[in-house]
């Protein structure tokens, strides 16, 4: 999935950022306090507007976080939502989510020997 991200100055202050990412089913805008560590981001409040709930699922969204640890070359995002306001379970903290990047095989010479 190819996505584009962009800052939004304005509305990203020290460690919270508010971003727009356009998606292939529409724009994301996103807004967390943010958190690099060596390969790994945190996400934590994460705040998600835009494009309707049915249009973008579990599937997409693994799609969408895959394509962003390419992008920002990092191994690992965890998500740490904000409490909710609205929606399922109002006034309730959803679970953290870890989103790993597959390790990719280094070639090696021995199979070239055989």
């Amino acid at each position: 999935m190819r996505v584009e991200i962009t800052i939004d100055d304005d509305g990203t202050e020290d460690s919270v950022v508010t971003a727009h990412i356009e998606t292939p089913f529409g724009e994301l805008s996103v807004m967390a306090d943010v958190e690099i560590s060596d390969r790994s981001i945190r996400l934590e409040g994460l705040h998600i507007g835009g494009v309707g709930a049915n249009s973008f699922g579990h599937a997409s969204l693994r799609d969408l976080v895959r394509s962003i640890m390419e992008q920002l070359d990092v191994d690992e995002i965890i998500v740490e939502g904000a409490v909710r306001t609205t929606g399922a379970n109002p006034g309730r903290r959803p679970r953290s989510l870890r989103f790993t990047r597959a390790v990719r095989a280094a070639s090696s010479s021995w199979n070239e020997q055989s």
